[in-house]
C-alpha cells in the first residue's frame, strides 16, 4: 500500500531544524529582557526531532521493518556523515592538543569525543543518542503493535517531564532515557495516524488551545523556580518545564501544521530536505562567527544577533549546497542530504 506523504510533518520538520539552529545561537542565548521568553521558546526543539524521528520510523518502516537494512541506511546517511566532520574537527583539536586538556592520548581523546559527540562540535551530542534509538528499533516495532505502547509512552513522557538532560550532554544512555518518552509519542502519533486525522475541528481546535494553555503556564512556572538542575541526576523527579513547554507546543504545532500546513510549502519543505545537512554544518559556523566577532565592538546588541542569525543560517545553507553540487547522489554519504 502506497503510503500518502505527511507535508504537515515535512513542514514541521523544517520549522524543527529552524528552532534547533536559532536555539544554538549565543547571541539570542544570550539576550535579556524579552530574550528570555524566546529562549525558553526555542530550547530543547530537539524533543521534536526525535518525536518527528519516531513517528517517521513507525509510518514508513513498521510494515516493512527488515532491521538490517535499516541499520545499514542509517549507518550509510547519519553515521558516515558523522565521522567526516567528527574527522575535521578532531584533526584541528589534536593540531593543537586539546586532548592535553582532558588529560587524554590522542587515541583515547577521539574515541571519547566520537562517544560524546558534543566535543567535536556542540550538536553532535545527537548523533550518539539518536544511534541508541535506531539500535532499539526492533523493541519500537514490537510495541508499535501492540497496546503495551500506550502505557510505556505515558510513564516514558512522565519521565521525560521530571528528568533533564546529562551535564553537557555528554551522556548518550542517559539523553537517550531523557528523550525517548518523545521519541514514543512519534510512534504512538503515527500509529493512529487515521484516528488522529479523523478528529473533529472542533476537537483539534480543543486540543490546540489547551495545549497553548499548558506551554504558557509551564513558562510561567520556568521563569519563578530557581536555577534549573545542571544534569540528568540532580533533575530527577523535579519538573522540567523547558520539556513539559516543548511537549505542549508540540502538540499545538502538529495539530496546526496538519490542519492549516498539509500542503506543499517550498520554504519549510526545502529546509527540511536539508535538515540533516543544516544540522552537521550550523555548529561549525556558529563556532567560526564566535571566533571572528570575539573582540568585535562595532555591533549593538540587536545588530550582532541579525548578523550572527544571517550569516549562520545563509553561509549553513550556502555550505550544504555546495556540498551537494559537488558530491551530487554521494552527497548523503557525506553531509547527510
Amino acid at each position: 500500500m502506497k503510503l500518502n506523504f505527511r507535508y504537515f510533518l515535512d513542514n514541521f520538520r523544517g520549522m524543527a531544524i529552524l528552532f534547533v539552529i536559532l536555539s544554538h545561537t549565543p547571541s539570542i542565548q544570550e539576550m535579556g529582557g524579552m530574550g528570555k521568553y524566546l529562549n525558553f521558546t526555542l530550547t530543547d526543539a530537539t524533543t521534536w526531532f526525535v518525536f518527528i524521528s519516531g513517528y517517521l520510523f513507525c509510518y514508513l518502516e513498521v510494515n516493512k521493518f527488515n532491521y538490517m537494512d535499516y541499520l545499514l541506511k542509517k549507518a550509510k546517511y547519519v553515521i558516515l556523515p558523522y565521522f567526516f566532520f567528527a574527522f575535521i574537527a578532531l584533526s584541528l583539536k589534536l593540531y593543537v592538543s586539546q586532548n592535553v586538556l582532558f588529560d587524554l592520548t590522542p587515541l583515547n581523546y577521539v574515541l571519547w569525543s566520537l562517544l560524546v559527540g558534543w566535543a567535536i562540535v556542540f550538536p553532535l551530542w545527537f548523533i550518539p543518542m539518536i544511534v541508541i534509538f535506531f539500535l532499539m528499533t526492533p523493541v519500537f516495532n514490537v510495541l508499535s503493535k501492540t497496546k503495551s505502547l500506550y502505557v510505556v509512552t505515558f510513564f516514558a513522557l512522565l519521565f521525560s517531564a521530571f528528568s533533564s538532560r546529562p551535564i553537557n550532554n555528554s551522556n548518550a544512555i542517559l539523553a537517550f532515557l531523557h528523550f525517548l518518552g518523545f521519541y514514543l509519542f512519534g510512534v504512538l502519533a503515527a500509529s493512529n495516524a487515521s484516528v488522529l486525522d479523523n478528529l473533529s475541528k472542533s476537537v483539534k481546535t480543543i486540543i490546540i488551545t489547551v495545549s497553548f494553555f499548558v506551554f504558557f503556564i509551564s513558562a510561567s512556572l520556568y521563569f519563578k523556580q530557581p536555577k534549573f538542575p545542571p544534569d540528568f541526576f540532580s533533575g530527577l523527579g523535579l519538573p522540567n518545564y523547558i520539556s513539559i513547554g516543548k511537549l505542549a507546543l508540540l502538540v499545538a504545532i502538529f495539530f496546526l501544521f496538519e490542519r492549516f500546513m498539509n500542503r506543499e510549502n517550498k520554504i519549510l519543505g526545502y529546509f527540511a530536505k536539508i535538515s540533516f545537512g543544516l544540522f552537521f554544518v550550523h555548529g561549525f559556523v556558529i563556532y567560526a562567527f564566535s571566533k571572528l566577532m570575539a573582540r568585535n565592538v562595532f555591533f549593538s546588541e540587536a545588530g550582532k544577533i541579525f548578523l550572527e542569525v544571517g550569516v549562520v543560517f545563509c553561509v549553513s545553507i550556502a555550505v550544504v549546497l555546495i556540498m551537494k553540487k559537488v558530491l551530487k547522489k554521494r552527497s548523503r554519504y557525506v553531509v547527510g542530504c
